[in-house]
């Protein structure tokens, strides 16, 4: 189920007040442009593979930050599904067919698992070589406590 409204972003105003707040760092910073006090539309879903997900972006934003490759994690992720090998072919608007990075909405959790396994390789190996696969996993967890 998938819910659209919209929030402000404000500080609590009553004690016992409930609101949704950024649970790591990825997050934060997602929220950080939007101004205190401004009205935004959200859109609200919780995939059965949240933690996964969760795990994945926080080793891309984690991989964009100390390296000087890219300017942010999205043009992490776009790059990293790409030597991943997770793309399509689609047509174009120009009738010609490109490579398109796929989408994470509808990935299923054992593909999900694959394709961290290989963005996580491909970290280790190129982007990040003296970062140990092991030494890189417990930090990304610790990241997400």
């Amino acid at each position: 189920m998938s819910i659209e409204t919209t929030l402000v972003k404000r500080p609590a105003l009553y004690q016992g007040e409930v609101g949704f707040f950024p649970t790591n760092p990825m997050a934060w910073e997602d929220i950080s442009p939007v101004k205190m006090g401004s009205e935004v539309v959200c859109s609200f879903y919780s995939p059965r593979n949240l933690e996964s997900l969760k795990f994945l972006w926080a080793l891309v934003h984690k991989t964009a930050d100390n390296s000087n490759r890219w300017l942010d994690k999205d043009e992490a992720m776009l790059e990293l599904k790409f030597r991943a090998r997770f793309v399509k072919f689609v047509r174009n608007s120009k009738g010609q067919m490109e490579l398109r990075a796929k989408s994470l909405k509808r990935i299923n959790e054992e593909q999900l698992r694959l394709l961290t396994e290989k963005i996580m390789d491909i970290i280790v190996q190129e982007i990040l070589p003296g970062m140990k696969k092991n030494d890189l996993r417990k930090e990304i967890e610790e990241m997400l406590k």
